[in-house]
């Protein structure tokens, strides 16, 4: 993909791999059918004002559905980007071992007769809240985090649809990857259809 920030004469940078999940590690709602292979990159430097879906000064994310079986000419070692602007936009190449977990919404968004209970786990806890509703760190769906705005409902540009969280890039010391203020990129995407545009929030 271009980068459009990039100064005439230079080279388009190309576009570094954030993650690369196969549905047999990961199985869940968030799969199409036929799709067994889920990949997100991003270009990495900030784009202040990108077009939609993708966040304000952020890295443009590219998100590709695919079959494993259709990738037969994959690059054992990608093409480095010309350029880069942040250190922390080059994550750190790693493997990862998938671990199912249970995850909350917000505690804005619990249902009312869930939030008693919810003040009473917060008192024997004295986590604030958040850490018992919403799972931090990299994540594939689960819920996202609203602790420094009101909760948020993206609906779909194509066909109105409530969009739900596929993937949370967390900032995190492991993987080298600084988003934000120390934030997280969070990918939200359309339940009804994989092919509909996806939406990028920066929080």
């Amino acid at each position: 993909m271009p980068d459009e920030g990039s100064p005439a004469g230079v080279p388009a940078t190309a576009m570094v791999p954030v993650a690369q999940i196969f549905r047999r590690d990961a199985p869940g709602p968030w799969w199409p059918a036929g799709i067994d292979l889920l990949q997100i990159l991003w270009c990495p430097n900030e784009h202040w004002d990108p077009p939609a879906p993708q966040a304000d000064v952020s890295p443009v994310l590219e998100v590709r559905w695919r079959r494993a079986a259709d990738v037969v000419d994959a690059l054992t070692t990608p093409p480095p980007p010309s350029r880069y602007e942040e250190d922390g936009y080059l994550p750190q190449a790693c493997a990862i071992t998938a671990e199912r977990v249970t995850d909350f919404p917000f505690r804005e968004e619990l249902p009312a007769e869930l939030r008693p209970r919810l003040e009473e786990l917060v008192r024997e806890t004295g986590d604030g809240g958040d850490a018992i509703t919403r799972l931090a760190g990299w994540k594939l769906g689960g819920w996202p985090t609203w602790h420094l705005n009101q909760p948020t409902v993206f609906t779909c540009g194509d066909c109105g649809t409530a969009m739900t969280l596929l993937f949370t890039v967390a900032s995190d010391d492991e993987t080298g990857v600084v988003v934000g203020r120390w934030g997280d990129l969070r990918i939200f995407t359309c339940p009804a259809d994989h092919r509909h545009a996806f939406w990028v929030d920066l929080h």
